[in-house]
């Protein structure tokens, strides 16, 4: 008898002694997945914004402007020996008297003062690779720094643990977002489909981020020089290259911008960003920020580019 009572008993205890579901960990107080989301979005959208301020960017640009499609993507010091033969050409060293373009001149500085070489006529390959390895090669600790960023969120947020986000899994971000991260269209959310909301994500929040920067420095400036009478960032004027008033995606792409935020500033997907539509994109923007604070959703800030 007393054994069945027991039985009897313990759905009860269950009930009452229960351990709180993941779900509800994740959703209580303090603990919610939209503000975990956008809390290290925004960290992520910190680090990446000081990353692409680094010398690697600069070196990118220049050499893909001088050599397209021959800088590649080195990860390790003796893989930028092929950036040194970009610029040195043949010979053992990179001579500063061979070195007419202005942005190569800049960056045989960059690599002088680093190194505290002095005045020097040239620059050698080892001297070249040691520089690489103080300067060039942290930079790439960032995507691993940004992976593992990414993980924790994907794992707060799967509170199933199936590697799959379903519908009262996602964030209020990503439901909105939905449409274009869901792109096999079945309903759900698995980890690479996430993985290009994080990344389109953070990729707004550098814009805003740079956005600010510009904006604090403008109003910091006694000349208004440097703010466009046309309303325009500046950067629009200097990626379109051919002067025609508009940015087609290959002078994005060239650039190397993030392709995800010219495809959300292209409003018609023609593959041209023209004056008029960047700055319909910007009001749209706007306005939704507007709405966000209202609501008293967080916001990373309305997209936009220094």
């Amino acid at each position: 008898m007393r054994h069945a009572a027991a039985a009897r008993l313990l759905p009860i205890l269950g009930v009452l002694f229960a351990i709180p579901s993941a779900s509800v960990r994740a959703d209580g107080p303090g603990n919610d997945p939209d503000q975990y989301e956008e809390k290290i979005i925004a960290r992520a959208a910190e680090r990446a914004a000081k990353v692409a301020k680094s010398d690697r960017l600069v070196w990118v640009r220049e050499l893909e402007n001088a050599f397209p499609n021959r800088v590649g993507n080195p990860t390790k010091e003796e893989e930028y020996g092929a950036w040194f033969a970009l610029v040195a050409g043949k010979g053992d060293e990179w001579r500063r008297d061979s070195t007419t373009n202005t942005g190569f001149a800049e960056l045989f500085e960059k690599v002088v003062q680093r190194l505290e070489l002095g005045p020097v006529p040239s620059i050698r390959r080892d001297e070249f690779l040691k520089y690489a390895r103080r300067t060039l090669v942290p930079a790439q600790t960032a995507n691993a720094e940004l992976n593992e960023e990414f993980d924790k969120v994907f794992r707060v947020l799967d509170r199933d643990g199936d590697g799959v986000l379903s519908g009262d899994e996602m964030t209020t971000k990503l439901r909105a977002d939905r449409l274009q991260s869901d792109i096999d269209g079945n309903g759900r959310i698995d980890k690479d489909e996430y993985r290009s909301h994080f990344n389109r994500r953070i990729a707004i929040g550098v814009d805003a981020l740079n956005a600010r920067v510009e904006r604090e420095r403008g109003s910091d400036s006694k000349s208004t020089s440097s703010t466009p009478k046309s309303g325009l960032p500046t950067w629009f004027a200097e990626l379109d290259a051919d002067k025609d008033g508009q940015i087609a995606l290959s002078e994005w792409r060239k650039a190397g911008r993030a392709i995800n935020v010219f495809m959300e500033m292209d409003l018609d997907g023609d593959g041209l960003l023209t004056k008029e539509e960047y700055q319909r994109y910007v009001k749209l923007k706007e306005k939704e920020e507007a709405n966000d604070r209202l609501t008293g959703m967080p916001m990373m800030g309305k997209q936009a580019m220094k």
